[in-house]
């Protein structure tokens, strides 16, 4: 798939790859019964030195500590789906000038205004899990599920035996040897895809 590329980055018009991810759907109605992800994205202001999510990168054998961040306060927390700004048009203006994506600004044809409504959020990584070895608070689904190093078949028990067929497959095959099932297949034969079980560690 391809998109036009943005008149507020090149003037050059042309096309560019649109590349897909898994992302997260995270809705406000979750937010109504639990409290908000404590990993919740910078927005606005805080993004003004370029669009990276930092991480600190460290395996769990090392012994670095963990560096906790500043405490987000839960009052101001809880207005993070509110618009910020006094004006839906201020709130149009910031979010051209930091390329904000994490928004909920739609422009009306018939009335020629911005409204600003957020009520669910698409995440490129887990929210709640934070201060994690290896990924710090920002666990992309793909990196976590599709890592060859990291990624492992279930262990041997009565489950899983020693003799159980998928151990003869990678636990991410080659696309070559995925196998998907039809309606009228599974007793032909197993289907065969990514298997992956790992561990995390984290800090609370």
């Amino acid at each position: 798939a391809s998109r036009p590329l943005s008149p507020l980055i090149s003037w050059e018009e042309k096309s560019v790859e649109m590349p897909w991810i898994f992302g997260i759907r995270y809705d406000e109605t979750y937010s109504q019964s639990t409290s908000l992800p404590m990993n919740l994205p910078p927005r606005w202001k805080s993004f003004e030195r370029g669009r990276v999510l930092v991480s600190m990168n460290t395996t769990h054998e090392n012994t670095a500590p963990t560096i906790k961040d500043t405490h987000v306060d839960t009052e101001e927390r809880k207005d993070f789906w509110s618009n910020p700004f006094q004006t839906e048009v201020i709130a149009k203006e910031k979010t051209d000038l930091y390329f904000e994506t994490f928004q909920g600004l739609s422009f009306s044809q018939s009335t020629g205004l911005y409204d600003f409504d957020l009520n669910s959020l698409i995440l490129p990584y887990l929210p709640y899990f934070s201060n994690c070895r290896e990924f710090d608070s920002y666990i992309p689904l793909w990196a976590l599920v599709e890592s060859s190093t990291e990624c492992e078949l279930p262990r041997i028990s009565s489950q899983y035996p020693d003799s159980w067929w998928r151990r003869e497959v990678q636990p991410l095959p080659h696309q070559d040897d995925v196998e998907a099932i039809g309606p009228s297949d599974f007793m032909s034969f197993y289907p065969v895809a990514d298997w992956c079980e790992r561990k995390l560690y984290c800090s609370f």
